[in-house]
């Protein structure tokens, strides 16, 4: 009966492996397709093995459709073994569209696999073909391995704390050793900067995935830092030593430069606004905020959990409903870099608060007669409107503009307006804009600003000057003029033109010439006038004619003792001008010689004659004296020029 049993499993387990098979194509089909968007990616840490071992494997399903895959998925592990740990009791039953599904666990690999170089996970999973049988599917996901064999690696970490240290305070600097290698590592020693610490600590032996700490410690911090650091190793066995150097960090000193301030959009509110708080936090310092808290005695925590960095500046906002005039009083609560916690207060905010009409408005509408000036520095005249808009008087109001106060209104009615006129001196253009401060019914002192009024500055325009245009003359050819030709027009006007000038030019230059001509004929006039032997100015003259005196003298009788004339015929008239030319005597030469002066070149002066003038006479010593022949032979010269002048005389007579 057994053994007819055993037949009858043996056939059928014969059968199904036939059966599988037929089928195993359609298997191997089915395992490269997928539904869409499914996927499976994995990952080993490490990679990189000198021996089998275990490692860490990671997997993640994803669908990237959008679509929900409601198939049951399962995950299998190289050697064909279900992952129980996979999914709900090792099977995945649903996976939403964008879905992500991660995995994690432990796998001995072997030798053979090293060799290999992969491990080859897989993702089964069924679907029905086309006559409604289900196909068993299996999407293969893979992850290389690297088989090394020995790896000697040593891993530092630096820990600082603080990153900043304040003056007075400790600073430590923490180093983790991790051996990520796959052989024991022995004296391990670490010398940190003289600045920190002069001691070098030692750890004896650390195993392959091992850690170590060690902490160097400076206390009383005076002033900046650097931390670096050698670190030196042996493998096990070995006397080479491997380091590693650590890179210098600095770790400055704190110097904290924290500001806050606290401001409202509005300060005046009627009960029941709304008003907006305002913080600024402004960090100048190097040191870092965490954790900061910001609360009031009113609001109480107004702002948590805020994070502010060095150089970092925060603006936070509150809005906040205001029933009555209140003074908000922020105090942060600051956690630092350097360790240490504390509070700081910020500025008090005063709000106030007014019933209906009560609060204080004023309008100011500043103007100008210009808006433009065209000097540097240049005058203007500005026009400040001052209105009381409020439903209270608004007394000593104080006008300023730019830090200077200009004037002060003493009272201002409700409703009622007044007009400042001013004239100013700008130096520059620009936005101007005025400010009044006035004290309202609260005692509290309220600023309203004008309008702003810009003034720009326009150069003044330069006259137009007239634009030279240089013209060219045309050429001008010349022609001969025709026979007949007569000029018509302009071309006769421009030529009697050009005559008249010419000869205006030329009558001009004749009256220069006779002006001259008569000026030098008067100075030669004067100049004859002035000479001895000018000739006397009458109608006619003879000068051949003996004067009177002498004729009367001729006629006289001889003196006693005188030889009388020899005839009538040989009388020898004795011309005017032949007296003074005729030679003198010997004795007055030789008088002359005696009276001439000592010195050669000396002046000599001239002689009287009988009539009041002067004679001219011979100089003794330059010209000797002449022989009786000579006088007779002069004399005789001058009979014959006497009697041609007479001659010429009468012919002019008669002429």
């Amino acid at each position: 009966m057994n053994h007819a049993q055993n037949s009858q499993r043996s056939r059928v387990f014969l059968l199904l492996i036939i059966m599988i098979c037929l089928l195993l194509p359609h298997f191997s089909a089915g395992a490269q397709s997928a539904p869409d968007g499914l996927g499976i990616e994995l990952s080993v840490e490490p990679a990189s093995l000198t021996a089998p071992g275990t490692v860490t494997v990671s997997a993640r399903v994803s669908n990237a459709s959008t679509a929900e895959i409601a198939t049951p998925l399962s995950l299998y592990d190289p050697d064909g073994k279900p992952v129980n740990s996979f999914g709900d009791g090792g099977m995945l039953l649903r996976l939403a569209p964008g879905e992500t599904y991660p995995w994690q666990g432990q796998y001995m690999v072997t030798q053979a696999q090293l060799d290999e170089g992969k491990l080859v996970y897989s993702l089964r999973y069924s679907t029905q073909d086309a006559a409604g049988a289900l196909v068993e599917n299996t999407l293969p996901a893979t992850a290389n391995l690297t088989y090394t064999g020995e790896k000697v690696e040593l891993k530092v970490n630096r820990t600082i704390t603080p990153e900043v240290v304040r003056r007075g305070k400790e600073v430590s600097v923490l180093y983790e050793l991790v051996n990520q290698g796959n052989v024991k590592l022995t004296n391990i020693q670490v010398k940190e900067n003289r600045l920190v610490s002069t001691r070098t600590q030692t750890v004896a032996s650390l195993d392959p995935g091992a850690t170590a700490k060690l902490t160097f410690t400076k206390t009383n911090v005076t002033g900046d830092l650097t931390s670096s650091a050698l670190v030196t190793y042996r493998k096990e066995g070995e006397r080479r030593t491997e380091q590693i150097t650590v890179e210098p960090v600095q770790v400055p000193l704190a110097t904290p430069r924290l500001s806050y301030t606290l401001t409202a959009d509005k300060t005046q509110v009627n009960i029941g606004e709304t008003v907006t708080l305002t913080l600024e936090i402004k960090n100048a310092g190097n040191i870092s905020y965490s954790n900061v808290t910001v609360t009031d005695p009113k609001l109480g925590e107004v702002f948590t959990n805020l994070q502010i960095g060095a150089g970092q500046t925060r603006e936070l906002k509150k809005e906040v409903i205001v029933s009555e005039t209140a003074t908000f009083t922020f105090t942060l609560k600051l956690e630092d870099n350097t360790g240490t916690a504390q509070e700081e207060k910020v500025p008090e905010l005063k709000v106030s608060a007014y019933t209906e009409g009560q609060m204080l408005r004023l309008n100011l509408t500043l103007s100008a007669q210009n808006e433009t000036i065209s000097s540097l520095p240049g005058d203007i005249r500005f026009d400040l409107t001052v209105t009381n808009d409020s439903n209270t008087a608004a007394k000593s109001i104080l006008i300023r503009h730019a830090g200077t106060d200009i004037y002060t209104i003493q009272e201002l009615a409700p409703g009622q307006s007044t007009v400042l006129t001013r004239d100013f001196r700008l130096s520059q253009a620009g936005k101007y804009q005025f400010t009044a401060i006035a004290t309202d019914v609260q005692n509290n002192r309220v600023e309203f600003l004008s309008n702003p009024l810009n003034i720009s500055y326009v150069a003044p325009t330069p006259a137009p000057t007239r634009k030279i245009i240089q013209t060219i003359p045309p050429v001008v050819t010349h022609s001969p003029v025709p026979a007949g030709f007569v000029p018509q027009g302009g071309q006769a006007r421009d030529a009697l033109f050009i005559l008249t000038l010419a000869l205006g030019v030329l009558f001009g230059l004749a009256l220069i010439l006779l002006a001259v001509s008569a000026e030098m004929r008067a100075r030669s006039k004067a100049k004859s006038n002035a000479a001895y032997d000018t000739f006397e100015t009458s109608v006619t003259r003879d000068y051949t004619a003996v004067p009177d005196e002498t004729r009367q003298a001729l006629d006289a009788d001889p003196k006693e003792g005188e030889a009388a004339p020899a005839s009538s015929a040989e009388e020898k008239v004795e011309m005017p001008h032949e007296k003074y030319l005729k030679p003198k005597p010997a004795e007055e030469s030789v008088q002359a010689a005696e009276d001439a002066p000592a010195e050669p070149g000396e002046a000599v002066p001239p002689t009287e004659g009988e009539d009041g003038a002067y004679r001219l006479t011979r100089d003794a010593q330059s010209e000797p004296a002449e022989s009786p022949e000579a006088e007779t032979a002069e004399t005789e010269t001058r009979s014959r020029r006497s009697q041609r002048h007479k001659a010429e005389g009468d012919q002019g007579t008669e002429g």
